[in-house]
C-alpha cells in the first residue's frame, strides 16, 4: 500500500514538474471587466475567398491573415480574427504557425501608403541602405506635400528592418495624420508616378541595346527582366503597327531630355540584382489586389529573420488606453488598420483618358518572387491625381 502511494506521489511530482516547465497556454477570453476586448473569432480556411466570404458574416471587426507553413512548398492557409485576439496569441510561443504571418490587403479597401525595399548586398558594395531609405522618405514626403498638400516627415514613417548579411530589406509604412489612400492599387499608381524619373533613367541606361532606326518601337521585356517589380533586363524590341508610335517615341525622347537632371537625382533608387542587372530599390510588385504583406515580428517560412523596428526608425506611436507600446507598433504596422473620420483625407491616383491611350503600361501581376510571364516596363506621361472623401 505504501509503495503504491509512493509511486502515485512520484507521478504527480513528475507531472507538476512538467507543467512548471511547460505551462498551459492562456486562452483569449473577453471579460466584463475588459469591455474593450471584442468577442473571440478564430476561424481557419484553406482558401482566401472562403475567408473573405466568412468575414462578411461576422459582427465583429475581423480581418484576414495568411499563415505560411514552414515547408518548401510555401503553402498558406487563412485566418479570420480581430486585431486584439491576433495580438493576444501573436507573441505566444506555442502558436508557432503565427511566426510566419501576413496581412491580406483586401481589394478596394482604404489603406496606408507602404513600401517594400530591398537590394542584394554583394552586388551593391557601395550602397548605403540607411541613406537610401532616408532619401526615399524625403522624396515621398515632398511629393505628398506637392500633390496632395499632406505634411509628412520621417517621424510619420514606421521603418521596419529584416536585413541579413546578404540582403538589405526594409518595409516602410507612412502614417501622416488623417490621411489614407483609396486602396492599394491607387498606392501603386502614386508610387510608380513619383518614381518615373528613376524609371526613365533605367530606360536611358538600357538604350544601348536599342538598334538604330528603333523609333516607332515599343520596348518589351519578359518578367525575368522587367515588370511591375521594378526590374529591367533582357530587353527585346517589338514593332507596333500603330502610326502613332513614332510621335510618341519622339515625345518620350524629349521628356527624357527635359527630366535628365531629375533622373540623376533619383539614381540612388537603381540597384543591381544578383546577376548584375538593373532593378529598382523599391519593389513595385506589392500593390496587387488581396496582396499578402509580411507583418511586424514575422519571418518568412524557413527563415529566422523577423521584421523588427529599424535602428534608424523615428516613428513612435501614441499608446491608447489598455494598449502597450509593442501592441501600438503592431497596430501601426497593419496596412489596413484605418480609423476614418469625417476629416480623413482619402487620396487617389489614376490615369486620365488621354494618358491611357498613349501609355503602354500593362496591369501585370509580376513580382520579384513570381516570374515567367511577360510585361511592359514603359510609362509615358504623368498620371492625374485627385482628392476625394469617404
Amino acid at each position: 500500500m505504501k509503495r503504491k502511494w509512493e509511486e502515485r506521489l512520484k507521478k504527480v511530482e513528475e507531472l507538476a514538474s512538467h507543467y512548471e516547465r511547460n505551462p498551459l497556454p492562456p486562452v483569449y477570453r473577453p471579460k466584463l471587466s475588459k469591455p474593450f476586448l471584442p468577442s473571440s473569432v478564430w476561424k481557419i480556411f484553406c482558401r482566401q475567398a472562403e475567408a473573405f466570404n466568412y468575414v462578411k458574416t461576422c459582427k465583429e471587426d475581423v480581418h484576414v491573415f495568411a499563415l505560411e507553413k514552414n515547408t518548401q512548398s510555401g503553402q498558406r492557409f487563412y485566418l479570420v480574427t480581430t486585431y486584439k485576439e491576433l495580438w493576444f496569441y501573436y507573441t505566444k510561443d506555442y502558436k508557432t504557425s503565427l511566426m510566419h504571418c501576413y496581412e491580406v490587403i483586401p481589394e478596394k479597401d482604404a489603406c496606408k501608403l507602404y513600401f517594400d525595399l530591398e537590394f542584394y548586398k554583394p552586388a551593391n558594395p557601395d550602397a548605403d541602405g540607411k541613406s537610401m531609405v532616408a532619401k526615399l522618405i524625403e522624396l515621398v514626403s515632398q511629393k505628398l506635400k506637392e500633390l496632395y498638400d499632406v505634411n509628412c516627415s520621417a517621424k510619420d514613417v514606421l521603418n521596419l528592418d529584416s536585413s541579413t548579411d546578404e540582403k538589405f530589406s526594409r518595409h516602410l509604412i507612412f502614417l501622416p495624420q488623417k490621411t489614407v489612400f483609396k486602396d492599394n492599387i491607387h498606392v501603386g499608381n502614386f508610387v510608380r508616378t513619383i518614381l518615373q524619373p528613376a524609371i526613365r533613367l533605367m530606360e536611358s541606361k538600357a538604350a544601348a541595346v536599342i538598334p538604330e532606326g528603333g523609333v516607332g518601337h515599343v520596348f518589351q521585356c519578359s518578367a525575368e527582366g522587367a515588370g511591375l517589380d521594378g526590374s529591367l533586363t533582357n530587353l527585346t524590341a517589338t514593332e507596333d503597327a500603330s502610326k502613332g508610335w513614332p510621335a510618341i517615341a519622339h515625345k518620350t525622347k524629349d521628356m527624357e531630355t527635359s527630366h535628365q537632371g531629375e533622373n540623376l537625382e533619383l539614381s540612388f533608387l537603381i540597384v543591381n540584382d544578383k546577376e548584375g542587372d538593373k532593378q529598382l530599390f523599391v519593389d513595385l510588385g506589392v500593390y496587387t489586389k488581396n496582396r499578402n504583406f509580411r507583418m511586424y515580428k514575422s519571418s518568412k517560412a524557413g527563415k529566422n529573420v523577423i521584421l523588427k523596428i529599424a535602428e534608424d526608425n523615428k516613428f513612435v506611436p501614441n499608446c491608447e488606453e489598455n494598449v502597450s507600446l509593442e501592441e501600438a507598433y503592431f497596430l501601426s504596422s497593419l496596412i489596413c488598420n484605418i480609423r476614418a473620420t469625417d476629416d480623413t483625407k482619402v487620396l487617389s491616383s489614376g490615369f486620365s483618358e488621354e494618358q491611357r491611350k498613349t501609355s503602354t503600361f500593362l496591369n501585370s501581376k509580376t513580382t520579384r518572387s513570381s516570374r515567367g510571364t511577360s510585361s511592359l516596363f514603359y510609362w509615358i506621361g504623368k498620371k492625374r491625381f485627385t482628392i476625394s472623401r469617404n
